[in-house]
């Protein structure tokens, strides 16, 4: 008993030394945006994927959302289009690789 109860309390210091906040280098708003990249391969293996299922799924929840948005707000539907598939079009194929951005896309 006293070895489990040794060992939990181990495990319970090591838990908090190694979750403890560790300081971080702030970045400034100004320059958080303006060289906003990601590794290449990082965004090829991993942000197009994620952003191509991303497209995917909004194609097919465009079909009972932009009806809704038709039939109760019809001047909202490109926003709707927006927000769901030409953002994550955008954001998938018409930026460079490696950029964070695409480019607006505005309707």
């Amino acid at each position: 008993m006293r070895k489990m109860a040794r060992n939990l309390l181990i495990g319970f210091a090591l838990v908090g030394l190694l979750g403890a906040p560790l300081p971080a280098a702030a970045v400034a708003y100004e320059d958080s945006f303006s060289n906003c990249n990601y590794p290449k391969t990082f965004d090829l293996m991993v942000m197009r994927p994620i952003s191509f299922s991303t497209l995917l799924i909004g194609t097919a929840l465009f079909v009972p959302f932009g009806t809704l948005a038709l039939l109760t707000v019809p001047e909202d539907v490109g926003s709707v289009y927006n927000t769901m598939i030409a953002a994550p079009a955008a954001f998938t194929f018409d930026r460079r690789l490696g950029e964070c951005q695409a480019l607006k896309v505005a309707l």
